[in-house]
């Protein structure tokens, strides 16, 4: 039976990929593209999660499946409403998902952390959820970091709890200590209105060397202790009776101690986020039966606590590698069980990394400093090698008739500045200003447009809730945004706006439908969101981004384009395309291609195209033919058709 593996890897672009695979950085990239083949992938505009995954789970243009922002503008609500927390569900979908259409023609599948959720056919099995980037539908608590004594790196930051010690008191049973035990209490507290769990923590010094282990229980009762840990190490997992918004959920616990020192001054105890024992699948059975053979269940919310510095890398790469083997060993176990044919993923981990470190590492970005440069490289290989191995699972145990597809949605290129387009617009009268608490800030219910990533809505009255413009006023708006837009220089020169098209002129790249926005545009790489408001010109920005930027947009080390690898039987061996000749692949073309492999029709509104050029046997050479002399019966006279030279005189 034939299986196709698609890996979804967020944001992985061509230029690091194939870098980190030639250096010894990423060797099982490096084993696809050396057996199959690759190449860099033009994103739907914007360049942005959730329109492109929509767009490879379906084969549908942003126009027809209807995300064509972070959610869909839909005529009867106010322009300012986008649904954005819906951005990856089927709710808003208007487009065949391909599981579906692999159902219809009698095919399983699996699909974890991806979009298309609530389940829309019982011919897929889902794990997980994927809702918003580094937050998570279903876990019960977010991972927390519990310091005593002089962090200064956790001041202030999501994540990072400030505890108090003191010597034990009330306490029996307590284990040998040579130095008096201190104790502190934990607070495990839910993500939204609900009842956590508070844990005594007891620091003991076993052998009069100092301060060594921590043990947790939930009575000042030593012989009741959940576990007991070594510096370094993680205690086993166990679970607790939360409550979350008036519903018992059962919860998985467990924690790293990072760090105590032996004078007691000083500890860090790191917690897992908390995810429940069942719910988070369909069927809603699997979920007590994966965690029952392969241990609980995490997601990647460890990435966004080591980017802001809050745990250490080994700590890090532990919890990466954890849930990697978790997802590869759960996915084969679920596509044997179920007999499946396809699987899809999704995981945000490079994405995440790209944002924070690629502008450190670019020498283009504007913030970039060569004094960190080496760490950001350091941690770019890091977060690849990380996407390697999990690369690496699906790989090793592929068989004779499967095929694995690793894709991104797009990739990612670093921030230099910021122009404020809103008060451009401002200025013109179609955005309205106002201040709150010492600041400017948009009104975009009061103004004439809203801008939502890079579509620009006109409010008219007509079609949303609450609008301001009258029809009779839409063409004027129009034509004054896109002569904003196109005139718009900064203190330096630059075009801030690399292109404006009012949206009838759209579809020539790629954009159509109704929840498209009356004018769409893309700002010149290397200018990120403007629609804030600040003084006049540009200022100097830092960090990486995608969706603002051209889908295009690349610098000798990153690319805004996608990625695609392929291996498997039929595909040629070493095969990267000839994007100079025959155009990039495109994320309307990835289910087309899936489809073929499978050898069922694609899904209803699909526009995509089959990958032929990356099977063996078809020729992608030019064509090489005898030039032939032809005697032209006259002299040309204008270059172009008869009505050009009409025209012309």
């Amino acid at each position: 039976m034939k299986r196709v593996f698609v890996l979804g890897l967020d944001a992985i672009s061509p230029k690091l990929a194939q870098r980190f695979a030639k250096d010894g950085t990423c060797p099982n990239f490096k084993k696809i593209m050396d057996n199959g083949g690759f190449s860099k992938v033009l994103s739907a505009i914007p360049a942005q999660t959730p329109e492109n995954w929509t767009t490879i789970a379906t084969g549908a243009a942003p126009g027809t499946h209807g995300i064509a922002v972070w959610g869909r503008h839909s005529y009867g609500d106010p322009v300012t409403e986008n649904h954005g927390q819906e951005a990856f569900s089927s709710n808003l979908c208007k487009s065949e998902y391909i599981w579906e259409a692999a159902g219809r023609q009698g095919l399983k599948s699996v699909i974890s952390f991806f979009v298309g959720y609530p389940p829309t056919t019982d011919k897929a099995v889902y794990l997980d959820w994927c809702w918003r980037p580094d937050e998570f539908y279903f876990d019960i608590c977010s991972s927390a970091n519990y310091f005593y004594g002089d962090y200064p790196q956790s001041e202030g930051k999501k994540g990072a709890i400030q505890l108090e010690l003191k010597q034990a008191e009330g306490w029996s049973n307590i284990p040998k200590s040579k130095s008096p035990p201190l104790e502190t209490q934990i607070e495990v507290s839910t993500k939204v209105e609900g009842k956590g769990i508070a844990y005594f923590a007891l620091f003991l010094d076993p052998d009069g060397k100092g301060y060594q282990t921590c043990l947790l229980s939930k009575d000042k009762d030593g012989s009741k202790a959940l576990c007991e840990i070594k510096q370094g190490e993680w205690g086993g997992w166990f679970r607790e009776n939360f409550v979350v918004k008036g519903e018992d959920k059962i919860g998985t616990v467990r924690f790293k101690l990072i760090e105590l020192s032996g004078d007691g001054k000083r500890f860090h105890l790191y917690r897992s986020q908390v995810y429940p024992l069942s719910g988070f699948t369909h069927p809603p059975s699997v979920a007590e039966e994966l965690i029952e053979r392969f241990g609980p269940y995490v997601n990647e919310e460890v990435a966004r606590v080591f980017f802001n510095g809050l745990v250490d890398e080994k700590t890090f790469v532990e919890e990466m590698e954890y849930q990697i083997k978790w997802i590869a060993s759960a996915v084969k176990y679920l596509m044997n069980k179920y007999d499946a044919s396809l699987y899809m993923m999704h995981w945000h981990l490079p994405d995440t990394l790209l944002h924070y470190i690629l502008g450190l590492a670019d020498p283009v970005g504007g913030l970039y400093d060569p004094a960190k440069a080496d760490w950001a490289w350091h941690v770019l290989r890091l977060g690849h090698e990380l996407a390697d191995r999990l690369t690496g699972e699906f790989l090793k145990d592929l068989g004779k008739e499967d095929y694995l597809i690793v894709v991104s949605d797009h990739g990612n290129a670093p921030n230099r500045k910021i122009y404020s387009i809103a008060k451009a617009l401002a200025d013109r009268g179609l955005v309205e200003i106002e201040e709150s608490g010492g600041r400017q800030k948009v009104n975009w219910a009061r103004s004439k447009v809203y801008v939502d990533l890079t579509n620009v809505y006109v409010n008219l009255k007509s079609k949303y809730t609450g609008g301001v413009v009258e029809d009779s006023e839409y063409e004027s708006v129009r034509n004054e945004v896109i002569d904003v837009f196109r005139s718009l220089k900064d203190q330096d020169g630059e075009y801030v706006i690399a292109f404006a098209l009012v949206k009838e002129d759209a579809p020539m790249v790629g954009l159509w439908g109704e929840h498209v926005g009356d004018v769409v545009f893309t700002y010149t790489p290397g200018f990120t969101w403007g629609v804030g408001v600040h003084g006049e010109g540009s200022i100097r920005a830092g960090g990486a981004n995608h969706g603002p930027q051209t889908t295009t947009a690349e610098t000798e080390i990153s690319s805004n384009y996608a990625t695609l690898m392929i291996i498997g039987k039929d595909i040629k061996k070493g095969y990267l395309r000839p994007v100079d000749r025959i155009g990039p692949v495109q994320t309307v073309d990835i289910v087309p291609t899936v489809c073929h492999l499978l050898g069922i029709a694609p899904p209803r509104h699909s526009q995509g195209r089959i990958l032929h050029d990356f099977f063996k046997g078809w020729d992608v050479s030019d064509m090489e033919r005898k030039r032939q002399p032809l005697d032209f019966p006259s002299e040309p006279i204008l270059i172009g058709d008869v009505t050009d030279r009409e025209l012309g005189r």
